[in-house]
């Protein structure tokens, strides 16, 4: 069994952990594991002393910090894992242009590259392009921060590589746009990974709480 590390953890890391442990197998643990660094329980932190009571418990306050740090983050929220769509691209919108940038506009950009690729000016670009849904994200989670996305549903494998080899670029009101293309897949697998690691950290917490309910408080 091991405990994870990271360097993002509030408490501090042990010295004897820092020496057995290669910084790389911490960045490849963080990459395939769930990062319970926000939690104390690690017998791999020296704790600060101030921060423990008598019975050896973590203060309430260090729970409240990590439910506040929790709170924080904008993770989106899922009802079930994520339906594949192995030929869809997600275009991440630059955050402070994500809400003037419309269908027409990107679909019109997504042409002119595939346009690029056609051996045959007859060709029907537009059969490439099966379907584009906006995604208010700066909505859903309420951050002015998070870019907007479009899913872009292409026909083929060969056309969303094709539409991936670079970001789309395009002039909005006399300036340079840059949209970089994803694969939809890949990212949104990332972004459900992120929802079930804070739903286990939402977890850890609220069997925190009701262990601190049922404790008898002392007269």
């Amino acid at each position: 069994f091991l405990t994870l590390i990271t360097q993002t953890d509030p408490l501090c890391q042990s010295t004897l952990i820092s020496e057995l442990i290669q910084d790389q197998l911490c960045e490849d643990l963080k990459a395939n594991s769930l990062d319970i660094s926000y939690f104390p329980g690690g017998i791999n932190y020296e704790i600060p002393r101030d921060e423990i009571d008598k019975n050896g418990q973590m203060a309430i306050k260090t729970y409240e910090k990590l439910k506040k740090r929790l709170n924080k983050r904008k993770v989106w929220y899922f009802s079930r894992p994520p339906e594949k769509k192995p030929y869809a691209l997600l275009a991440i919108l630059p955050a402070n242009v994500s809400n003037d940038i419309h269908h027409q506009q990107l679909l019109d950009c997504l042409y002119d590259r595939l346009k690029a690729f056609s051996m045959s000016e007859n060709s029907d670009i537009k059969k490439h392009i099966l379907s584009i849904e906006f995604i208010p994200l700066n909505l859903i989670l309420d951050s002015n921060d998070i870019s907007n996305q479009f899913i872009i549903d292409c026909d083929s494998i060969k056309t969303k590589q094709q539409l991936m080899e670079k970001p789309l670029k395009f002039n909005l009101d006399n300036h340079s746009i840059t949209i970089d293309l994803h694969s939809y897949d890949e990212d949104i697998q990332r972004e459900y990974d992120k929802f079930i690691k804070a739903e286990k950290y939402r977890e850890l917490i609220k069997n925190h709480d009701d262990a601190v309910k049922r404790i008898p408080i002392k007269k």
